[in-house]
């Protein structure tokens, strides 16, 4: 290896935090009426796939990207530089679809708050600009009794649009007392 060429997990670190840069982040006290809004007014999207289903999730709702470490199993210590924070993660796969398996996560999506991320795989598309009116939305969220993280279908059932607010209250009440908060 010559001086002049950057670790792989270097190289992907830097084009995710250029991603990152170029979508206006909320600040981690965003209000809960901008946080809630169903169905979402971002129109930006982070794109992943989980189980073999292509995800889209809304980046006003994204924290951070990191790299997936091999063995990052239940909760995950991240170093920001300036604070170390700790955020139980989730196998994205398991939530879809329990039953069907990709290979290993690569990535992990730190929903705002810092509370929870997602294990996922990238993709090549990793943002993507979605017109609400192109999004086939569910019901509200309170009528939702099965699947409350389905927020909606975009191209035509072939990508399932996340509801970040909804998979987190689920996360909450099946994983009470999470020390990560």
């Amino acid at each position: 290896m010559n001086g002049d060429t950057l670790p792989a997990f270097q190289a992907v670190d830097d084009y995710l935090d250029d991603l990152l840069s170029d979508v206006s982040m909320p600040s981690p006290v965003a209000t809960t009426e901008e946080d809630e809004s169903w169905p979402p007014r971002s129109s930006g999207y982070l794109m992943c796939t989980a189980a073999n289903v292509l995800v889209a999730i809304p980046m006003s709702q994204v924290a951070d990207i990191l790299l997936a470490p091999p063995d990052h199993g239940d909760e995950l210590h991240a170093d920001d530089g300036s604070t170390g924070r700790r955020v139980r993660v989730v196998d994205l796969s398991r939530i879809l679809a329990d039953d069907l398996h990709e290979p290993a996560a690569n990535m992990l999506v730190v929903f705002s708050g810092w509370r929870w991320a997602v294990a996922c795989r990238s993709t090549e598309e990793e943002t993507s600009r979605i017109a609400s009116a192109d999004i086939d939305w569910r019901v509200a969220r309170s009528e939702r009794a099965s699947r409350p993280w389905l927020g909606g279908m975009y191209k035509s059932g072939r990508c399932v649009v996340l509801d970040v607010v909804a998979l987190l209250d689920m996360l909450d009440r099946d994983h009470r007392g999470n020390a990560s908060a």
